[in-house]
C-alpha cells in the first residue's frame, strides 16, 4: 500500500510539472529580439533583427512525446492504482470474514459428527404443558417419555418438573401468580440467549490405535469404533444419570428441612444416639462383599435403614470410576 500511494504522489507531481511547462512553451517572450548599432542606422545596412528561430525548426526536431500523451499515461496509471486499492479493501473484507464462516463450519461438522450438539430450546409454555402432563398422569407420562417426546435429557426433565412444582406451591402461597415477564422475553427472543446445547452425552475417549494380534484361522467379528463409542456414550449417560437422581432427591429433603446441617440439631437426643452399624460379611469384608448395614438403637435393639438412612448410605460410598466429562 505504501508504494502505491508513492507512484499516486508521483504520478500528480509529474502531471503538474508537464503542465507547467506546457505553459512555458506557448508564452512569445524569449522568440523575438532586437539590437541596435549607433555606427551604423542606415536602411541599407545589415538587418539586426532576431526571430530566434534555428535549422531544427525547420529541418524537424528528434520525435519526443507530446504533454497530452503523458497525461494520458498518466491517468491510465492512477485509475488503475485506484483499481488495486479498491480489490485490496475487499481482499481485506473477505479475509477478515474467514473467522466467522470458520465458527459457523464447525458448528455444523460437530452437529453432524455428535448428535449431542443440537440444542432444544424450550418455551415456557411447553414447560408447563410437560408438568400438566405428568401430574395428570404419571404413568404414562414417565420421564423417559417426555425426554423422548420433547427430545431433551432425563435430567432436564426432572429440573423441570421439580422448578413447577415449586412454581406451584408459591403461587398457592402468595395467592396470585408470579411474575413471568423473564420467561415471556426469552420466549419472544430465544435466539438472543445460548440455550442448552449437549441434550446427549457423549462420552470423550482417547482415541489411540488399537492393534491386535488374532490367531491362524480366526474368522470372529469386531466391533466398529463408532459403535463402541455409543456404547460407552450409554454407560456413561445412565451413571450420571443416577448420580443426578440422588444428589436432587438430597437437595428436596434439604430444601424440606428433613437434612440436619446447622449445629444445634446435631446435639445428642435425650433417648441417646441411633448408630448405623455394618456387618462383616462371610469373609470378613465390608460392602459388596458380603457385608450389610442396620440400624442400632439406644435401648439395644436393631432395625433396618429407612430410606432416608440409605440415601446417606449411598452418598457415602467412594465411587471408584474414572472422572466423566459431561
Amino acid at each position: 500500500m505504501q508504494t502505491l500511494h508513492r507512484l499516486v504522489s508521483t504520478t500528480r507531481r509529474v502531471a503538474l510539472e508537464l503542465r507547467h511547462e506546457n505553459r512555458l512553451h506557448l508564452a512569445p517572450s524569449g522568440i523575438l529580439s532586437f539590437s541596435t548599432d549607433s555606427r551604423d542606422e542606415g536602411w541599407d545596412g545589415a538587418s539586426s533583427w532576431s526571430t530566434g528561430l534555428t535549422s531544427d525548426h525547420f529541418n524537424g526536431s528528434p520525435s519526443q512525446a507530446s504533454p497530452s500523451a503523458v497525461l494520458e499515461e498518466l491517468q491510465e496509471t492512477e485509475d488503475m492504482v485506484r483499481e488495486l486499492e479498491a480489490e485490496d479493501r475487499r481482499s481485506k473484507a473477505f479475509v477478515d470474514s474467514w473467522e466467522k464462516r470458520l465458527e459457523e463450519t464447525s458448528l455444523v461438522l460437530n452437529q453432524v459428527q455428535e448428535p449431542g450438539v443440537r440444542g432444544s430450546y424450550l418455551k415456557d409454555s411447553e414447560k408447563a404443558e410437560m408438568y400438566l402432563l405428568h401430574k395428570q398422569n404419571p404413568e404414562v407420562y414417565t420421564v423417559e417419555k417426555l425426554a423422548r417426546d420433547y427430545r431433551i435429557m432425563r435430567q432436564r426433565v426432572h429440573a423441570i418438573l421439580w422448578l413447577k412444582e415449586i412454581e406451584e406451591e408459591e403461587e398457592k402461597k402468595l395467592g396470585h401468580p408470579l411474575d413471568d415477564s423473564v420467561e415471556l422475553l426469552l420466549d419472544t427472543f430465544p435466539e438472543f440467549f445460548n440455550s442448552h446445547d449437549r441434550e446427549f452425552h457423549v462420552a470423550s475417549l482417547p482415541y489411540k490405535p488399537d492393534f491386535k494380534v488374532m490367531p491362524e484361522g480366526w474368522d470372529g467379528i469386531t466391533k466398529d469404533v463408532d459403535e463402541v463409542h455409543y456404547e460407552i456414550s450409554k454407560r456413561e449417560d445412565e451413571m450420571l444419570y443416577r448420580e443426578f437422581v440422588e444428589k436432587m432427591n438430597f437437595n428436596k429433603k434439604k430444601m424440606a428441612g428433613e437434612v440436619k446441617c446447622h449445629r444445634y440439631s446435631r446435639r445428642r437426643p435425650s433417648d441417646g444416639w441411633t448408630f448405623t452399624v455394618e456387618k462383616l460379611g462371610s469373609q470378613g469384608k465390608r460392602g459388596g462383599g458380603g457385608g450389610w448395614k442396620f440400624a442400632s438403637m439406644p435401648d439395644g435393639s436393631s432395625r433396618p435403614l429407612n430410606e432416608m438412612e440409605k440415601m446417606y448410605v449411598r452418598r457415602e460410598t467412594p465411587r471408584r470410576r474414572r472422572r466423566i466429562l459431561p
